[in-house]
């Protein structure tokens, strides 16, 4: 085996952990245009709900699962990697308590979509812990 056999997975290696930091700086920018496009939906005009629901929420997901891949190459640790995961599994939590909200339940059983925000400030903070180990 020649040395620059050797160190090709090594450089691999390298490059995976760095697109991997890349990634979590762009989750963090994808996670503040959320808040923007769910302000920006109340507050300017309802059309930027669907870029907040339907484009941002999906941008979310696809990009935390391809970070988990991304950073088990590059070496990442196995605590950060379950964060990054957990980004994932808290955006569908996000898609589930909204369904109170569009059913025709009491308004008690609706009140449990308000945990909506909660759970979007959830998962800017576990990035933000993301972007400080990176």
């Amino acid at each position: 085996m020649t040395s620059e056999e050797s160190t090709a997975p090594a450089s691999r290696a390298s490059g995976a952990a760095r697109a991997y930091a890349i990634g979590i700086r762009l989750l963090l920018l994808v996670v503040v245009a959320q808040f923007l496009l769910a302000g920006l939906g109340v507050f300017a005009d309802s059309s930027f709900f669907f870029w907040h629901a339907a484009i941002g929420s999906s941008a979310v997901l696809v990009l935390s699962l391809l970070l988990v891949g991304i950073g088990r190459l590059g070496g990442v640790p196995g605590r950060t990697l379950w964060l990054t995961a957990a980004v994932a599994g808290l955006v569908l939590v996000q898609s589930l308590l909204l369904v109170p909200y569009h059913m025709a339940v009491p308004t008690v059983v609706r009140t449990v979509s308000g945990l909506h925000v909660v759970n979007a400030l959830l998962i800017f903070w576990i990035v933000v812990r993301l972007f400080e180990r990176t």
